[in-house]
């Protein structure tokens, strides 16, 4: 089973973070988590999906630098193919999470 639509629910918050690699503000991971639980609630355990989740914002937080962040801010959604690639790339990872 494919996860992806995991993704799309969760790069709007992707694009709007404002940390630094691997380093979260305040309260901005937990937010992120939430978000991106409340997008896919129906089709994934809450259990899994926090899992997923924390593991999404882990990896994203790591991938990115501040300037990266910083330029996804300025572009406008859908992502650009390449940086959407990117973002599957990173989470992908946290499949796993769901099994």
């Amino acid at each position: 089973m494919r996860y992806s639509y995991l993704i799309a629910l969760a790069a709007p918050w992707l694009v709007s973070l404002s940390a630094q690699a691997a380093e979260w503000p305040a309260g901005e991971r937990d937010h992120f988590v939430k978000e991106c639980m409340a997008g896919a609630q129906a089709q994934v355990g809450a259990d899994k999906l926090q899992k997923y989740c924390g593991c999404a914002a882990d990896r994203v937080s790591a991938e990115f630098s501040q300037a990266e962040l910083d330029e996804l801010k300025a572009q406008k959604t859908p992502l650009p193919k390449a940086t959407h690639e990117r973002l599957l790339s990173v989470t992908n990872k946290c499949l796993t999470q769901l099994n």
